[in-house]
């Protein structure tokens, strides 16, 4: 072999080491970065999909969840609706009052008041109770209270006792107690 030969062989195994180099960077490694790219990809659908199973698997429990919230928005908005009178609020209070035969009966019943947010209206009647009674049927006015359509809440309830001329006290007691009902827009009489 001379040198011209050499010299060929020489530029070819160039030529083939150029191709090679010229390959890898032109063909093979963008398919790897691709390659790459999409792996990643399949790991983050795989991802979400886990969790949409996740989150399928637990779909009775989210349904019976939202039923539950329904209900109690159903409960709410039936004793929430749209006006509050303070007629109304006196009869419902005055109609009590006479199923338990409460002895000296007062109840002052203000006008009804709106406070609100995010553009709801809830009205609340304030209204100060007054009267003489044993100690059941105390409990039996605030569970009257509390079984009403509107939403009634005591607050500031006082007893105080009543005793004779010797100090002995009996079981009759005198109440002062303030209840808040609400209702809706708090439009009224």
């Amino acid at each position: 072999m001379n040198r011209t030969h050499w010299i060929i062989v020489g530029a070819l195994a160039g030529g083939v080491v150029a191709m090679l180099g010229a390959g890898w960077q032109f063909l093979v490694h963008p398919i790897s970065a691709d390659i790459a790219a999409q792996v990643s990809a399949k790991a983050d659908i795989e991802a979400k999909l886990q969790t949409a199973r996740d989150t399928a698997a637990q779909f009775d429990k989210f349904r019976a969840q939202a039923e539950n919230m329904r209900r109690d928005l159903d409960f709410y908005s039936s004793r929430m609706d749209a006006n509050l009178t303070t007629i109304e609020v006196g009869q419902m209070l005055d109609t009590i009052a006479h199923e338990l035969d409460l002895k000296d009966w007062t109840a002052d019943v203000k006008p009804p008041s709106s406070a609100g947010a995010n553009g709801v209206e809830i009205g609340a009647c304030k209204v100060e109770v007054r009267f003489k009674s044993d100690y059941e049927h105390i409990g039996r006015f605030l569970n009257g209270c509390l079984d009403q359509v509107r939403l009634v809440v005591p607050d500031n309830v006082s007893l105080h006792g009543i005793d004779d001329a010797a100090g002995v006290y009996f079981d009759t007691v005198d109440v002062d107690l303030n209840l808040t009902v609400w209702g809706g827009k708090g439009k009224g009489k």
